[in-house]
């Protein structure tokens, strides 16, 4: 099966949260926003709605050409895309934003994603990694901490795509903590 073409409950509550920042005003610096594990793109398509200059990333060629194709299908500009692997280091790569929706599924992926996070965030920048609570993810905080990064983690519960299913989840805001 593949994955990314599943539309996750993590990637709901983080594309509320997303749809939350504020839109960057025209002529305005648009910040550079990393979608690290972009499956179908829905939280990098929210960030480019909100003027932000994105980066959808996956392993998968499938989803960067679905996400690339969707914000073309929405009227969005479309973003720039890339294969990355959250266990590699790329030198260039250094957003303002870290956005990454459901990709602390296996509790081998905790460690790797952190120090994605620490070595390739933007001095004073902000990661926001969702889960749907799960137990894999109990410890993120703990190893994030563990990466140099400060966490507050955060509970949210969004409608669903059924009425009798709410999207739950929580988002981590991670950012250097030094």
């Amino acid at each position: 099966m593949p994955y990314w073409a599943t539309l996750w409950p993590a990637a709901l509550v983080l594309a509320d949260a997303v749809a939350d920042w504020p839109l960057v005003p025209p002529g305005a610096a648009a910040p550079q926003v990393l979608e690290l594990g972009c499956g179908l793109g829905l939280v990098g398509l929210v960030a480019a709605a909100r003027g932000c200059d994105v980066l959808v990333s996956d392993y998968d060629d499938d989803a960067l050409a679905f996400a690339c194709a969707s914000a073309r299908e929405n009227g969005l500009p479309e973003p720039a895309a890339r294969r990355v692997d959250w266990r590699q280091t790329y030198p260039d790569l250094r957003p303002d934003r870290i956005v990454a929706a459901d990709v602390l599924y296996e509790a081998r992926h905790l460690e790797p994603v952190a120090r994605f996070v620490a070595a390739h965030l933007a001095p004073g920048g902000e990661a926001l990694v969702s889960d749907a609570n799960r137990s894999t993810a109990d410890c993120f905080a703990a190893v994030a901490a563990a990466a140099g990064l400060r966490s507050v983690v955060e509970a949210r519960t969004r409608p669903g795509l059924t009425a009798d299913r709410p999207a739950a989840g929580r988002i981590f805001r991670l950012a250097r903590a030094f």
